[in-house]
Formats: C-alpha cells, structure tokens, sequence
C-alpha cells in the first residue's frame, strides 16, 4: 500500500510540474513571437531589463532583442556581432593612412614570400612550363574563370595545398584535400574533369639562412588532361622564378628546388584485382576458412567438444597457453624419446620417484599419468583427422578464453611481462608513425623536454623483454621435457642430440614459416595500394624491398642486411629470435653432458656481445639522444650479437627456475 500511495503522488506532483511549464513560456519563445503593447499594461521585469541594456524604450510595440542568452547561442552571436560591426563602423570613420604595403615583393632568400609564389594560380599571366596542348587549354580556362571569381574555379584552387605556415618550425606538408578535389567531379558542374596531384620537393636554402635540405610535399588539384610530366614542368618553371629572385638579391645564392616526383592520387599503377598473390592469398584464406568449417562439423557431430582430451604436464599446458614457444623442446621428445621418456615428459613438478619407476620398467597407471576429471581415455586419430582439428575454432578458442586456474609450477608472471611489454612497444610507434606525418614538428622538440618522454626514447629495451622471456621458456620447458634423462654412450648421445636438433629446428620453422610469408605477402598487396591512393609517401619502402628480398624473410636472415635492403623493417625481430633459438637449443642439447662448457659459452656469448656494443658506439661516436633514439639503426640496433645479452640471461633464469622448481621467493 505504501508503494501505491508514493507512486500516485510523484505521479501528481509530474502532472503540476508539467502543467506549470505549460503556463510559463520561455523569454525566447515569446520573442519570437509578434506581439503587440497594450495601452494600459505594465512593462514586465524582462522589459525593463532589455531597455536598461540597450538604453532605448520599445518603439513600434516591439521589445529589443535579448542582449544575452543562454538557451538560444545563435541569438546571441548574431547580437554581439551587430555590436561588434557597429563598432567597426565608427572605427573606421577615422581616416587611416592606407599607403604602407610595397607594391613589389621581398626578393630576400630568407623571405616567406617565395614559399608562396611555388604554387599561386592568381599571380600567373600565363600557363608556366612546357605543358600538353589539352592541358594548356583546361588550366587556361581554369585561370581566366579564376581571375573572374567564378566559384567553382575558386573551389579547384582552394582544394589546392599551398605554403601555410611553420615552414621553419618543420611544416613540409603543403597537401590541400584530394577528397574536396575529387568531390568537385560530383557536385559542381566543371568544364572539364579534375585529378589531384602530389608534388615531391627537396628544397636547399642558403647556408647562413638553414643548412639542412627539408623535404616538402605540395599537393594539387588540376584537370586531369595534365599529366605528371605537365605538372612537372609547370612547377619547375615556378621553381626556376623562384630561384632567380633568390639570386638578384644581396645574397650570394638563393634557394635551390628539385623536383623529385609528382605522382597520381589516386594512382592507376597499381590495383590489387591485377596481382597474383592478392588471388593466392585469397585462395589460401578461403581455404583455410573451409578448414574451419569442416573442423567444426565434425567436433560437433562427433561431440568432440563436449569432452576433454589427455594431455600433457600442467606445467606445459600452462605455460603453452600463454605463449607459443614453449612446446620447442616438448614435441623433440614427443617424435625422438622413447615411450617411457615421453611418459617422463608429462609427469607433474618432475617427480623423481616415478621417474625412477619408469626407469625400472614399471608401468605407469591412471594414478601415475593422471587424466583430467570425467575424462574417458580419446580414440587415437590418423595424421589427416588430427591436421583437420588444428583448424578447428572451437577447441582453438577455447583454450584462448579458458579462465581456468594456473597450476602453482606456472609462471604467471610472464603474462605481465607481455602485457607491459607489449603495450609500450605499440605506444612508442604510434608516437613514431604520429611524429613522421605530423605538421608541427616543433611540438615534438617541446614534448621531449617532458621527463615522462623518457619512457618514448627508452623504449628500444622494451623488445629485450621479449627476447628474454623466449630464454627462458626454451631452457625452462627444454629441461622439463628431459626428465633428467640422457643417453650415456657417447654415440648414442651424439645420434639422438642430432635427431632431436634437426627435428625441433624444422619443427619450429614448419610452425612460424607459413604464416609468416602470409603476412608478409598481406604487407606487400597493403603498401602497395596504400602507395596508390594516400597523399603521404611512406617511410618504409616494403612495396619495393619485398618483392626482391622476401627470401631472406623465409630464411631469418633478413636482420644481417642493411635496412634499405630489409623487407617488413619490424620483422627483424622474428629473424633474431630464430638465431638466437638455433643456437639456444644447440647449447641446452650440448649441456645436458657437457654442462660446464655450455656455462662457460654462454658467459663468453654475453661478454662479447657487451664489448662488440661498446666498439661499436665507440667507433662512430654514438652519444644516446632523445632526439634520434634509433640512431645507427643498422649497426646498433638490430643486430643478433647486439640483442644476445637479453636472450642468455633468460636462459639462465629459466634454468634456476628448473633447478628450484620455481619457487624462488624475494624475503620481504
């Protein structure tokens, strides 16, 4: 009942509310209104306040317009403009003298005027440079009817980039709108049909004015009957004026232009529709895609999905969901070892004692290799049905969204490592790709004086990250999978560390290869079409490295090259880690019998790598510098024997992690 009676009276006090807003119209509504004064009403408190405002009483039965409003932002910029023009009106009353501007420009090599005569329509008497006949005949009329003021040449001009400002503070950008420019083909009637242009210029000023080159990219919006080669020579005519200004002034030289590229935007010279590999990766998509589908009818026919399957130790299961190269060393034995060494390989925590029993012969039991809870032992599957369920989304998925505990031997802490990781490495080239494309470069110069940009320009360690957890998961779960056991003959040790070398090497590159060289043909066909329709020219230049260089990709040799010769530049990092993992398991395969000689490699590894980077950094006397934190690139900062030091002292870590079972804890 109590409900009821609060209902009904918030439901009456509404109805009040609603009925009292009715009544009370808004100061604006009502203005907007006609109305007329009657004779014996008296002013409202809305009138006197308009009348002491503007200091004038209503005239006409009209109230002057509210001076100010909070409900209607229009009203009150058209008032304050009606103000403001009122007081330019009595300004300029007065008489100015209007004669202060030269009628002939600055010819200086360091005035900014030059910058605008590069590309200004208005000023030309004639169509400059050496141009086609039908391109002659459009940029005629687009100049006389810009010179009338008709507004669709005026539009054309306007989509046009030219010189703006901050040239000196780093602006190279001059780019207009190649939307707005083709937008005109659709909305405004042309004579004739238009094409943008993007214009690719080195200018060189004096050097007592700047001593660098700076690159400028000036975009255009010009009928489309002109080509590159016309567009070419009309800016160089421009250039050419420009220069001999600069050099009839009191300085010795003026600045010198080179023209380097004037390119189509977009282009025809590329269309993923006419390349093979856009077919073949297509191809390889729709097959894969097939796969999926055929995996996941037959999990669900089958009710597959609805059980569990046997598997391998905790601790590798664990691990293996977290990062895909911790099965390196386990699968070796899963195809080498022996049925009893591969029984070793799925016990819990290294049990010495069952290990022991396995020696002896005893076979093991369900309490021995335990199965996971109502699990019924799986049917064994050909090669072929067990290649198909690799595809399958659902047993896939779900181990990536298992929100199952971790067991106690897993180390949970390297999903932080990652995380953290991986956020700074993404936040450090978004500022790399913002930086290269960016107009004000200025702000950057400011920006690094902030001490938080240290976590910017220190960010090149967040890669050694990753290269340390790589050691020391391949050492950690490479001793596991051993179970404490090596062959003792000499030969047989040498055969099987052979065997298990070749095996693991090919493993891994069956494992990474394929979908690898499939990103990397998606990067090509993607620069390439980003190439033929972007106003920006990209730093990296894979559209033209790949095609030639790929090979060195599928290999992992692709970081020992320069870097105008590397295909995807970031991929150097997939090349390093493929050395470093050859030579990781070479040495844990050699340490299992000679464990002091591979200690003492590695410790002789790192010292080298510290001392190769210290000659290095001495040799071309590098200093460390926010501003160029990729400095010497090819010599410092991609190289394998510069990146081992991360690598090995993972390796060791994951080491004394398996000879304390990982239960090293920091006292507090």
């Amino acid at each position: 009942m109590a409900s009821i009676y609060w209902s009904h009276l918030l439901l009456v006090f509404c109805l009040l509310e609603c009925y009292d807003a009715a009544g009370n119209e808004s100061n604006i509504l009502r203005l907007s209104k006609p109305r007329t004064s009657s004779a014996g009403a008296a002013p409202t408190k809305l009138e006197v306040a308009n009348s002491n405002a503007t200091g004038k009483p209503d005239v006409g039965g009209h109230r002057p317009v509210v001076e100010f409003s909070k409900n209607n932002p229009e009203l009150d910029w058209k008032t304050q403009l009606r103000k403001v023009a009122e007081q330019e009106e009595k300004t300029r009353s007065k008489e100015f003298d209007l004669d202060f501007m030269r009628d002939r420009l600055e010819e200086s090599a360091n005035s900014i005027q030059w910058l605008v005569d590069l590309y200004d329509p208005l000023r030309w008497t004639k169509i400059p440079g050496d141009v086609g006949s039908e391109c002659r005949r459009d940029m005629t009329t687009f100049l006389n009817n810009l010179k009338r003021g008709e507004l669709w040449a005026a539009k054309l001009s306007d989509a046009s980039g030219r010189y703006s400002s901050q040239y000196h503070f780093g602006n190279g950008f001059w780019l207009g709108s190649s939307t707005l420019c083709r937008e005109l083909n659709a909305t405004d009637v042309l004579p004739f049909h238009v094409q943008f242009y993007v214009t690719r210029m080195f200018f060189m000023l004096p050097s007592d004015i700047e001593s660098s080159t700076r690159q400028v990219f000036i975009g255009l919006c010009l009928p489309s009957t002109c080509d590159q080669s016309s567009v070419k020579s009309m800016l160089r005519a421009c250039a050419d004026r420009v220069e001999r200004q600069g050099n009839g002034t009191h300085r010795s030289e003026g600045p010198k232009i080179h023209i380097v590229q004037v390119r189509r935007v977009p282009s025809d010279d590329y269309s993923p529709w006419s390349d093979p590999k856009f077919y073949a990766l297509a191809g390889i998509s729709c097959l894969t895609f097939v796969l999926m589908v055929c995996a996941t009818i037959y999990e669900y026919r089958s009710g597959a999905f609805k059980s569990s399957t046997w598997t391998t130790s905790p601790d590798v299961e664990s691990l293996s969901a977290s990062n895909n190269n911790e099965r390196r060393a386990e699968y070796a034995d899963k195809n080498l070892a022996t049925e009893e060494q591969q029984r070793i390989s799925v016990i819990p925590d290294n049990d010495k004692e069952l290990i022991e029993k396995i020696e002896k012969g005893t076979k093991l039991t369900a309490a021995v290799t335990p199965l996971r809870k109502e699990d019924k032992p799986r049917k064994e599957k050909g090669i072929l049905l067990s290649c198909l369920l690799a595809f399958s989304p659902i047993a896939n998925g779900s181990k990536i969204v298992s929100t199952e505990p971790a067991t106690k031997s897993s180390l949970t802490c390297l999903h932080g490592l990652r995380v953290l990781s991986l956020g700074w490495v993404v936040m450090v080239h978004t500022y790399l790709q913002v930086f290269s494309i960016a107009e004000n470069k200025i702000l950057r110069t400011v920006t690094e004086r902030n001490f938080m940009f240290q976590t910017i320009s220190n960010a090149t360690f967040s890669v050694d990250t990753f290269f340390f957890i790589s050691g020391l998961l391949v050492t950690i779960l490479f001793y596991r999978s051993m179970g404490g056991s090596s062959p003792s003959d000499k030969g047989n040790f040498v055969r099987a560390s052979t065997n298990k070398f070749a095996i693991m090497i090919l493993y891994r590159f069956v494992r990474l290869t394929p979908s690898y060289l499939f990103v990397l043909g998606i990067n090509v066909i993607a620069m390439k079409y980003a190439m033929s329709v972007t106003v920006f020219s990209p730093q990296i230049i894979d559209h033209n490295t790949c095609e030639q260089f790929w090979w060195r990709n599928a290999l992992y040799v692709n970081s020992l090259y320069p870097r105008t010769e590397m295909c995807m530049l970031w991929s150097w990092y997939m090349a390093n880690d493929m050395q470093f993992y050859v030579l990781g398991i070479f040495l844990l395969l050699l340490s299992v019998r000679y464990f002091r000689a591979v200690a003492a490699t590695i410790l002789l590894l790192m010292v080298s790598s510290w001392f190769t980077t210290f000659s290095i950094a001495y040799s071309n006397d590098y200093i460390a510098r926010i501003q160029e934190p990729f400095a010497l690139f090819d010599e410092l900062y991609d190289k394998p024997w510069l990146r081992a030091g991360p690598y090995f002292i993972g390796t060791m870590t994951g080491y004394l992690l398996f000879k304390t079972n990982c239960n090293i804890k920091i006292p507090m």
